[in-house]
């Protein structure tokens, strides 16, 4: 058997054990999930109370189950788990996630071992216990109780499901989608650690982020997380900061949560994008993925219809260590002519709050750019004269000569963001876009 991204990415048949008809049950969202986002395999749903589920026939028993199963999911009371697991055993399970609570994470250390046992009898991988599911977009699986995401090239991988439904939710937010979502849980079989191996060699994944309550070997998490930042971007974020949070890790997920300074430490030292929140995380990953510049350019131009809103821009960019050089008389009267705007003559360069995003980026094609800067932020806070649509349409249909972030901000942004960020890099906040380039700027 190959890996669990391999395996995942061949999904031909599920079992959901504990399927449901009944709305708001987790066998029911499991089942309904993987309909509604197009897995085109058989699938067989095990509960002794009903005979079909939503259309499908339904088992009484694992054993009964006629065909072979590649992927079991597993929603059932926990103390009935593991007889599951071994019902499942003969029809050539690759991959088991369980989805069920209540072992190590409420003390039931031993339903943990046994259930672990039983899954290396069969030659089964295990994710979960205390498992949200998985995604698998190059499969078209999605075997789990988060919101339903959107295809794209973000690997999701974390110890809690809820905080991977949020981080699938603001990768909608910016016109984005994943490759996959792996909900951790537990994990005393398939480990953070291999995962990340797994991931710097996957073909579907452009970036990834991470939510990490805590690691389980520390040199290997290291050495992956070293080895994955060198072939495409990672954003981590760390739970479990304080005492009170470190230890509700151990209730959580089972854990016993790394100090943040440690973890920290790791984390920079393998070259990884540490985040604070999962927006952040995301809209990191988002950037680094799709931004085409070195780390020694420092020197960045701003471009803005408020002088405000570029103004404070341009303050975090500076103390992250942008030099937001001036422009030169000849410059400044280029870009004057070739947007046939007047300004300041000044960098940040303000248009003002009458003009509009189809007049001001026609300065970003200037060649003689280059001469003079490496990077260009487009500050953009709508008004009234503009639709989302028209700012996205100038926006995507521009063409650069610097590597560009549009950061827009204020009344109609999610809609642009959304819409701009599917073909370009976009912030949604100054500090965040800063922290980005200051971590660019640093590797």
């Amino acid at each position: 058997m190959g890996g669990v991204l391999e395996v995942l990415r061949s999904i031909n048949s599920v079992s959901v054990v504990g399927a449901s008809p009944i709305r708001g049950r987790i066998g029911y969202e499991i089942l309904a999930n993987l309909v509604r986002y197009g897995f085109k395999g058989e699938v067989y749903p095990v509960n002794p109370k009903y005979r079909e589920v939503l259309g499908f026939k339904c088992y009484s028993s694992p054993r009964d189950i006629p065909g072979e199963v590649d992927l079991a999911v597993i929603a059932i009371p926990a103390p009935q788990v593991p007889k599951a697991l071994e019902e499942l055993c003969g029809k050539g399970v690759k991959l088991a996630v369980v989805i069920s609570s209540g072992f190590r994470e409420r003390g039931h250390v031993e339903l943990e071992e046994r259930l672990l046992r039983v899954s290396r009898d069969c030659g089964v991988r295990l994710i979960g216990p205390n498992s949200a599911g998985v995604t698998s977009t190059p499969a078209r699986l999605h075997a789990s109780i988060e919101v339903l995401p959107s295809e794209g090239k973000v690997a999701v991988v974390s110890h809690s499901g809820a905080v991977g439904g949020v981080a699938i939710y603001e990768l909608q937010k910016l016109g984005s989608g994943i490759s996959y979502f792996i909900s951790l849980g537990n994990s005393p079989d398939v480990s953070l650690e291999e995962v990340l191996e797994e991931l710097a060699e996957d073909p579907y994944t452009d970036s990834v982020v991470a939510y990490v309550e805590w690691v389980k070997e520390g040199r290997r998490f290291i050495e992956a997380l070293r080895r994955l930042s060198r072939s495409k971007p990672v954003a981590v974020v760390k739970g479990g900061w304080g005492k009170a949070s470190s230890e509700a890790v151990k209730t959580h997920t089972g854990g016993i949560a790394t100090p943040y300074e440690l973890f920290k430490a790791a984390a920079k030292q393998a070259g990884a994008y540490l985040a604070e929140e999962i927006d952040e995380a995301v809209e990191a990953a988002e950037i680094l993925r799709k931004l085409r510049t070195s780390p020694r350019m420092r020197r960045v131009l701003v471009i803005t219809n408020s002088g405000g809103y570029g103004i404070l821009t341009s303050s975090h960019l500076e103390v992250a260590g942008a030099e937001v050089a001036p422009l030169t008389e000849d410059l400044a009267r280029g870009i004057a002519l070739a947007t046939s705007k007047e300004f300041s003559g000044v960098n940040p360069i303000d248009f003002g709050g009458d003009s509009r995003a189809v007049e001001i980026v026609k300065a970003l094609s200037l060649d003689v750019l280059r001469d003079y800067y490496n990077l260009a932020v487009v500050v953009y806070v709508p008004t009234s004269a503009e639709t989302p649509k028209e700012i996205c349409n100038a926006f995507r249909e521009t063409s650069e000569v610097l590597p560009t972030v549009y950061l827009v901000a204020g009344g109609g942004s999610t809609a642009i963001a959304r819409c701009v960020s599917g073909v370009k890099p976009v912030a949604r906040r100054p500090s965040n876009l800063a922290k980005v380039l200051a971590y660019l700027w640093k590797t």
